[in-house]
């Protein structure tokens, strides 16, 4: 599957969810207009009495409310579930006749239930799921009115509230497990930045000790090696900063893995090709000693994890390329390409991208944006898959005072 066929499947994807969605609210009017109009023999339709208006005005605010619901307006949903029940006291107190209006409303109402569910601590909160339940327990009056139908109509609505109460719970469960996935990753990151970094900060300190003793015995001048050391000193602290800030950052990306550098890459490819898929890797020389540590560690955790993912999701991958090029004045290119299959179609790598990445390409993505990057994993248009990123070859600088020290 090439690129453009991906992106076409999610669109194909979007256009079935919309035209569902406009199926689904086309039934309901339809079924609201057939029992505005629809009555027994000897009895007047429900359009002849202003009650069912007021009724057919309650569907109608309960169906445009699923219509244009999304996350964070479970308001409208409570707004919908008290208008419902004063329709209700309406149609007890001023008894229109043998039946009312909302069958409509009442499979609307149920559709809410499902958000309410799936969205139970969202504001206003909780008591929002109980008051749509009991609008649509006590619709009942108005429907349920001819001999031997109340009992079997409120089971019925009673097992129906019953499934969506369940199948909205199973979706606010998947919601729940994925944002703690999604924690640990990020908590997983910061505790590996935590036990590391006393080697980052060496690598530093190194270098600073290094310029330090060539300048005593070297005939070098003395204000040369104390800018020297300074500017090292300047580097150290700047990766200081960005560290911390990343740790103290409860919203932030894991940092880098200082223990990975260029060198390493080709280690990481020499292993994979022992363990039987035939690897090759390109590092451009022009790189040596002319980015950044932190940079050059987040290209290694590019390689490892598109090499991971390879050797999960790639079903029949016989050559993998990895080439660590400059890219312009500042900036490196790092890709990682195969010939490989998705392990399972379209519910493979493809599905991946489409929904904006597995959980490795979470970290992955927000290690790579930190340090000023771009990340891109995508088919190829001739086949298999590439995982790419553009990285500065220097970290953007932190301000002095908003990390702390």
């Amino acid at each position: 599957m090439n690129a453009p066929r991906a992106a076409a499947g999610g669109r194909f994807n979007r256009l079935v969810m919309r035209l569902l969605k406009i199926g689904t609210v086309s039934g309901l009017l339809l079924v609201l207009l057939a029992e505005m109009s629809s009555h027994m023999v000897g009895e007047k339709p429900p359009y002849t009495s202003w009650v069912s208006w007021v009724q057919c005005a309650t569907s109608l605010y309960a169906i445009g409310v699923y219509t244009w619901y999304r996350p964070g307006r479970k308001t409208w949903i409570a707004v919908a579930a008290v208008v419902s029940l004063a329709a209700t006291g309406i149609d007890a107190v001023f008894d229109q006749g043998p039946r009312g209006v909302g069958t409509a409303e009442l499979m609307a109402l149920g559709l809410l239930l499902l958000f309410a569910v799936r969205h139970w601590d969202a504001a206003p909160g909780r008591w929002v799921a109980f008051a749509l339940g009991a609008a649509i327990l006590v619709i009942g009056v108005r429907l349920f009115v001819y001999d031997g139908s109340a009992v079997a109509g409120t089971v019925l609505i009673g097992m129906g509230i019953s499934t969506v109460v369940g199948f909205g719970a199973y979706l606010r469960s998947m919601d729940k497990l994925r944002r703690e996935t999604q924690e640990e990753v990020r908590r997983a990151e910061r505790l590996e930045l935590a036990r590391e970094m006393h080697d980052f900060v060496a690598h530093h300190v190194t270098g600073m000790v290094v310029l330090a003793q060539a300048g005593q015995v070297a005939a070098t001048d003395p204000l040369k090696s104390f800018a020297d050391i300074e500017e090292a000193g300047l580097a150290a602290l700047a990766s200081m900063r960005r560290m911390v800030r990343m740790l103290r950052d409860d919203d932030a990306a894991g940092g880098v893995n200082p223990l990975g550098d260029l060198s390493q890459i080709e280690d990481l490819v020499d292993r994979f090709t022992r363990e039987g898929t035939d690897a090759s890797c390109f590092i451009s020389p022009e790189l040596a000693g002319a980015v950044a540590p932190e940079i050059a560690a987040t290209a290694h955790r590019v390689v490892r994890e598109a090499l991971t993912n390879v050797r999960k999701h790639a079903r029949g991958a016989t050559r993998v390329r990895v080439v660590v090029a400059a890219a312009g004045g500042q900036g490196v290119e790092v890709s990682v390409r195969d010939d490989g299959r998705a392990a399972r179609g379209r519910l493979g790598r493809e599905a991946l991208a489409a929904s904006g990445g597995g959980l490795g390409l979470v970290g992955l993505r927000e290690r790579v944006e930190t340090v000023g990057g771009q990340l891109r994993a995508q088919p190829r248009p001739e086949g298999g898959w590439e995982t790419a990123a553009w990285l500065p070859r220097a970290v953007p600088e932190v301000p002095v005072g908003t990390a702390g020290s």
